[in-house]
């Protein structure tokens, strides 16, 4: 019986092909799985959310299920997803908890894929899972800044078919895609929006510096680019209550270029102190200057070498995203920004890092067997697991659980039209669980509001004349405050009459 050779070579190709892609299909599961049960440990080892922000989350999921509308002015992608789980869970807290979870852990995907297809070995993307899972800055963002971490999925499928343009293979799907994912990003959070248009330009500039004959790329990126351009006009103009984020990158702007008024001491004679330097909160966090210089070492000895090899696809990869570090940890950046920016970081880290790891491992397997080289890709990466555990045990709520109950207690205490001043790490769950007004104090508020309150810990009630005690519980006291000017004038009666 004949058989056709080329049939039954297109055959193989096709079972490998599947085989393949079985073998990428489980490995992405398993780990995405393993991220998933992470994140839920995270967020489940505390009966309330985490982070200052954290109930901020609670109280715009709860307002567009029950209202329709989102209570402060936000890029609306995630709350609408977030609803989506909570409606699911059937419990708001539930909800935000179990959907941030999977959409963080969804990152990996897309970071398996492109270090995948970069470097052409399944290590490097399970290296990059691993280090998305355990990143010590996506911890730290997830547990607070969560529209943050739910854009960083959005930004990476958008940096997965941006490479795959810029790697010729450009096709009106990737072009689709690319615009398409650029949007969500920007619908989800206008620092996650502004690094994916950052890395656009940087695909761009990496692109002419390998070669100068990449008219298809340009005329692709100058599509993606028309359609950023107008999702913003659109957004900021038509939309612009939802897309308030917007605004702080102009306001970053005009602290970047404006420069800062120095204004002389009031003691010409004394020499002024020389102030202390700011500490992004995120340095730490990150492991300090040392694993961000050795990291971006790392990318630019790589990017050179890529460079002199005619690696095209490795060197835009590499390149872009050392760049993209730098530009991210620069410290003549506002301080008020930086700590922000760090976070970051985790982009270049995970790629730069993965990358490096997988290099290693190639380059010595050959040479001294595959024990040494697991050994090394083991050690590396413990290091960053071991960065992201600790900062999930220091992830914590801004209350305790007794605490919550006491809010949940003075609600009955509360009439209408009332507002209560309260520091901000509890305004925002004062707000969700009392349905309340929060505030600073101001003078003003008297005017405004006929009932005004003041939230205090049990150990630190001051001692206002004329104000009222509503509500004593475990940890807070409520108090009801008279107009400032009330409390001038028993102050000052109690000083006449010498008491």
């Amino acid at each position: 019986m004949y058989v056709d050779g080329g049939k039954v070579e297109v055959l193989m190709i096709r079972r490998r092909f599947i085989e393949d892609y079985m073998v990428d299909a489980g490995l992405v599961i398993l780990l995405l799985s393993a991220g998933f049960i992470f994140n839920l440990w995270v967020f489940f080892r505390s009966r309330l959310i985490t982070g200052i922000d954290g109930p901020y989350y609670l109280i715009q999921v709860k307002s567009l299920l029950e209202k329709g509308s989102l209570v402060y002015g936000d890029p609306p992608l995630t709350f609408l997803l977030l609803a989506l789980f909570s409606l699911l869970a059937g419990d708001v807290m539930v909800g935000v908890k179990v959907g941030t979870s999977f959409l963080c852990a969804l990152s990996t995907v897309p970071a398996y894929f492109i270090m995948r297809g970069v470097t052409g070995r399944r290590a490097a993307g399970l290296y990059a899972m691993l280090l998305i899972i355990f990143s010590a800055p996506y911890v730290r963002m997830m547990t607070d800044f969560i529209k943050n971490a739910v854009g960083i999925f959005f930004l990476l499928l958008f940096l997965y078919y941006l490479h795959n343009l810029a790697s010729s293979r450009s096709s009106k799907l990737n072009i689709f895609l690319s615009s398409l994912l650029l949007v969500l990003t920007g619908m989800t959070h206008i620092l996650d929006f502004g690094v994916a248009l950052l890395y656009l330009a940087l695909y761009v500039i990496s692109t002419l510096l390998f070669n100068r004959k990449s008219s298809s790329f340009l005329l692709s990126a100058g599509v993606i680019l028309s359609v950023a351009l107008v999702f913003s006009f659109v957004a900021y103009i038509f939309f612009n209550p939802l897309f308030t984020d917007f605004n702080k990158f102009i306001s970053f702007l005009h602290d970047l270029f404006s420069p800062q008024r120095r204004y002389p001491p009031p003691h010409p004679i004394l020499k002024p102190k020389r102030p202390l330097p700011v500490v992004p909160f995120s340095l730490p966090i990150i492991g300090g200057w040392g694993v961000i210089v050795s990291v971006l070492l790392s990318g630019a000895i790589l990017s050179l070498y890529l460079w002199m090899r005619k690696d095209k696809e490795s060197f835009l990869l590499l390149f872009s995203s050392t760049v993209m570090g730098i530009i991210m940890c620069f410290p003549l950046i506002p301080s008020k920004y930086l700590g922000r920016f760090m976070l970051m970081f985790l982009l270049p880290s995970f790629i730069i890092v993965s990358y490096s790891i997988s290099f290693i491992d190639k380059v010595l397997r050959r040479k001294v067997g595959s024990l040494i080289p697991f050994i090394i890709s083991f050690l590396i990466i413990s290091l960053f697991v071991m960065q992201g555990v600790n900062v999930a045990f220091r992830a914590r709520s801004t209350i305790t659980y007794s605490a919550y109950l006491d809010l949940v207690d003075m609600k009955k205490y509360l009439p209408p039209n009332s507002i209560i001043i309260v520091s901000k790490r509890i305004g925002y769950w004062v707000q969700y669980i009392d349905e309340v007004e929060v505030s600073g104090f101001s003078p003003v508020l008297w005017r405004l509001y006929p009932h005004v309150f003041g939230l205090y810990f049990k150990d630190k009630t001051p001692n206002i004349p004329s104000s009222k005690i509503v509500f004593v519980g475990r940890i807070f006291v409520l108090v009801e405050l008279p107009p400032p000017r009330v409390v001038l004038e028993r102050s000052e009666a109690s000083r006449e009459a010498g008491v």
